[in-house]
């Protein structure tokens, strides 16, 4: 056994190596585990409980991110932008919208606001 953290590490991507998957010991007991499983690439952080906290599929048809936390914070210096054919967001507690600026909304099709009670002004 190595007494070194750095020779350890080295000898478990040695030994991981030949399973088609590298595994990197982060702090707080986390893992960084980069694999492939079937036709795809894989690369997850999961937290010291084994938890799965970060998973990015890398796929035919491009990289889908996965991400599971207490909080998801996103934060730009100009705009944050989603495209997508759809964008569905649902929450059991509520939404908070704040501004001081302008919220858009734009849609060729229908816009459904649907709630027990809907205040507006």
């Amino acid at each position: 056994m190595a007494s070194d953290p750095k020779e350890k590490l080295e000898e478990e991507a040695v030994a991981t190596e030949e399973s088609d998957s590298r595994e990197v010991y982060l702090r707080e007991g986390r893992k960084l585990t980069v694999s492939q499983q079937g036709g795809e690439e894989l690369v997850e952080i999961r937290g010291s409980s084994g938890m799965l906290e970060v998973r990015i599929r890398l796929t035919e048809h491009g990289p889908v991110l996965q991400m599971e936390s207490a909080r998801l914070q996103l934060k730009a210096t100009e705009a944050v932008e989603v495209e997508a054919p759809a964008l569905n967001v649902r929450t059991t507690e509520s939404i908070n919208l704040e501004t001081k600026g302008e919220v858009k909304v734009q849609a060729e099709g229908e816009v459904d606001i649907d709630g027990a009670k809907i205040h507006l002004n």
